[in-house]
């Protein structure tokens, strides 16, 4: 059988432009409860845009009576379904503020979870995204417990927590990266106590040892020895946690080398003592690669 794709594609035209004439008479009528009708009707058939533009004519006729929830409901899963998450959220936290019986509100709770989820960048940008969704995630499990999407939702959230691991690694380590060490071990610091449990935390406490070595190798003779010192801390604190780690070996050359130096200090200083060796950090203004 021969398909004649001309009458085919004359048909669709002519299917399209009826559709639009029908579109185009809804949207010019003051029937109100004609366009309500006919934006569900397009919501529920994937024709967002025209679903969208008849329930924001409408929006205000509808707003103070008994469809206000579901205009608003089907206006705020419009834009979620044409991909307008930031209105779509917007929208959504509005409803949940106003219509807190609504029927349809685990399902907006939902969207608007699931909204900020997909909102949530990679970790090398902002993430404020990211901790809105875990919250918002976070309550909609607490307040439907045994909902289908129980399950999704917390592989969700612990895909969400590591972008929040990923980025505070990645700021910490940046210090480190730059030369600006004595920073580092700040960052570091900092980026372990924020989220112990991260999967970053072993390179994460190395690093905290390579920024005290570096410091010390990067710094003027008479700030030596304390960061020699610090740096054997730092060792002792890594091999304590870790003492099986893939950065043993090289934790223990700039142990070696902190333990050497400090020795040959003794050497010259039987008393462990100078006259600028207890002499404070805080005198330092710059941090980096030059020696200070």
């Amino acid at each position: 059988m021969r398909v004649d794709f001309r009458t085919i594609f004359i048909a669709a035209v002519a299917l399209s432009a009826a559709s639009c004439s029908t579109y185009n008479k809804v949207l010019k009528s003051k029937d109100s409860d004609l366009k309500y009708r006919t934006a569900i009707e397009y919501y529920r058939t994937g024709k967002y845009s025209k679903a969208l533009a008849l329930f924001q004519d409408i929006s205000h006729i509808y707003s103070q009576s008994a469809r206000a929830d579901t205009m608003a409901y089907y206006t705020g899963a419009t834009l979620y379904k044409m991909g307008d998450l930031q209105s779509s959220c917007e929208l959504f936290d509005g409803f949940r503020q106003r219509f807190g019986r609504s029927p349809f509100l685990e399902d907006v709770e939902y969207m608007y979870a699931n909204g900020f989820y997909l909102l949530s960048p990679g970790p090398e940008r902002d993430q404020a995204a990211t901790h809105q969704a875990l919250r918002a995630i976070g309550e909609y499990l607490d307040r439907y417990p045994n909902s289908i999407k129980k399950d999704t939702l917390l592989n969700r959230m612990i895909e969400l927590r590591q972008k929040l691991w990923d980025k505070s690694y990645l700021n910490a380590k940046l210090y480190y990266d730059i030369g600006y060490y004595n920073s580092a071990v700040t960052a570091l610091e900092n980026a372990i106590e924020e989220f112990p449990e991260s999967n970053h935390r072993e390179e994460l406490s190395f690093l905290v040892l390579k920024a005290h070595y570096q410091y010390a190798r990067n710094s003027v003779e008479r700030l030596q020895r304390q960061r020699y010192l610090d740096t054997q801390d730092a060792y002792y604190n890594f091999m304590e946690e870790y003492p099986e780690s893939r950065y043993a070996k090289e934790a223990a050359k700039m142990f070696a080398e902190a333990k050497d130096y400090l020795d040959k200090y003794n050497a010259r200083h039987p008393l462990g003592s100078s006259e600028n060796s207890n002499q404070s950090d805080n005198s330092e203004t710059q941090d980096g690669n030059q020696k200070k």
